[in-house]
């Protein structure tokens, strides 16, 4: 199983080609299989996809997957809870249901922010063919491009949003019956990340329709209102010790043995989770963000501050009539970078608040009124949940 590239952080897998994959193959016609293993480049996510392609091995037919994800929250959390059993069956179908054929890979706007001007990033409500790319009102900003080498990779999306805001409502409602199981608390910082995380998808090309049509004002709103959702994850992440860059970075400084190794090995693993060294002032590396992680710390310090000079240059463009100042806004975020790889700064290794008042938080902040800086329009969207 190759399920995970550089350890990033995405709520996804196949359940059912796992609990069947490994018997079909053993049982076909001419089967030279000897065993079942995995080859991930990181492990410390999705613990439901490496709990059930661990059990593999020692199972001689295909696992019932309906008894399998309804027991899980039991043996994960110490104790049955049929609201979490609900929950977890609905992320089965949901996260952990991927039919598109896709590997998954993290491209999530906070975490991998495009590097583009705004004119090439498609957004829904506007004129698009094949080729190019027009603003619906005319204006100095306004830009033709041809999008055909269109650099902006989409975040991937295979799941029903809706399907799984009710999944974290299910967490919300009956966490406080396992709110002592540490397993239980990681998950529900990671599916409250997962679900903000798309949410924030949905901000940022918002912000890219309202520049293109030339509203300054829901710019304005809409690039605080993202800002202030970075900061916000980053106090959830910072509720579970399984979501902090204060452990990666100690770790790596705990293999030096002088002062001198202590400073290039601490580079070595800032620079992994951002942009590898191989940039010049005004052009990025092909791999920044390749390794890229939701832990608390990197989202206030780096991935925020990066999502600000953009936001700032977007505003420029606007205040100033003029096209999208691309190549400063590279060389500023690039020196960022190599500024913050180079930083000596320490983050903490140990978790502090209580994951699920800061979820319930968020969840009411965010999703419950998502409609009220205009963020949808009409009814049916991912993003009009119910209140709990």
């Amino acid at each position: 199983m190759l399920h995970n590239f550089a350890a990033d952080f995405e709520m996804y897998g196949v359940l059912d080609a796992l609990a069947s994959g490994p018997i079909d193959a053993r049982l076909s016609d001419n089967s030279t299989m000897v065993g079942v293993g995995m080859s991930m480049e990181g492990i410390e996510q999705n613990p439901i996809v490496y709990d059930l392609m661990s059990e593999m091995a020692f199972h001689h037919r295909q696992v019932d997957l309906q008894v399998w994800v309804k027991t899980y929250p039991t043996r994960r959390y110490g104790k049955p809870v049929k609201g979490l059993q609900d929950a977890w069956w609905i992320l089965y179908r949901t996260l952990y249901n991927c039919t598109d054929g896709k590997n998954d890979k993290n491209r999530d706007v906070i975490v991998a922010f495009p590097d583009v001007e705004p004119f090439v990033i498609a957004t829904p409500g506007l004129h698009v063919n094949t080729r190019q790319m027009y603003s619906t009102v005319p204006s100095k900003n306004y830009i033709r491009k041809d999008v055909s080498s269109d650099a902006y990779e989409h975040p991937h999306l295979w799941y029903d949003t809706n399907a799984v805001i009710h999944a974290l409502e299910l967490f919300l409602q009956h966490g406080d019956e396992v709110s002592d199981s540490n397993t239980f608390r990681y998950d529900l910082v990671d599916l409250t990340r997962q679900v903000l995380a798309k949410y924030a998808n949905d901000v940022f090309l918002k912000i890219i329709e309202s520049y293109k049509s030339n509203n300054m004002n829901q710019v304005t709103i809409l690039c605080q209102h993202f800002l202030s959702l970075v900061n916000d994850l980053d106090t959830l992440l910072s509720s579970h010790e399984g979501f902090l860059l204060g452990p990666w970075l100690e770790s790596a400084k705990g293999l030096a043995r002088n002062s001198e190794q202590e400073i290039q090995y601490e580079w070595n693993a800032r620079t992994q989770i951002t942009m590898w060294f191989d940039n010049t002032e005004t052009k990025a590396s092909l791999l920044r963000d390749y390794a890229n992680k939701y832990w608390s710390g990197l989202l206030q310090d780096y991935y925020g501050p990066r999502a600000a000079i953009y936001f700032k240059h977007l505003l420029l463009s606007m205040e100033n009539n003029a096209p999208f100042a691309l190549k400063e806004w590279r060389r500023e975020w690039i020196s960022l970078t190599n500024n913050w790889q180079s930083d000596r700064k320490v983050f903490s290794t140990t978790a502090t608040g209580d994951p699920l008042n800061i979820s319930q938080s968020l969840y009411t902040k965010y999703l419950s009124n998502a409609d009220l800086l205009g963020l949808v329009e009409g009814t049916g969207s991912p993003w009009k949940s119910a209140s709990l």
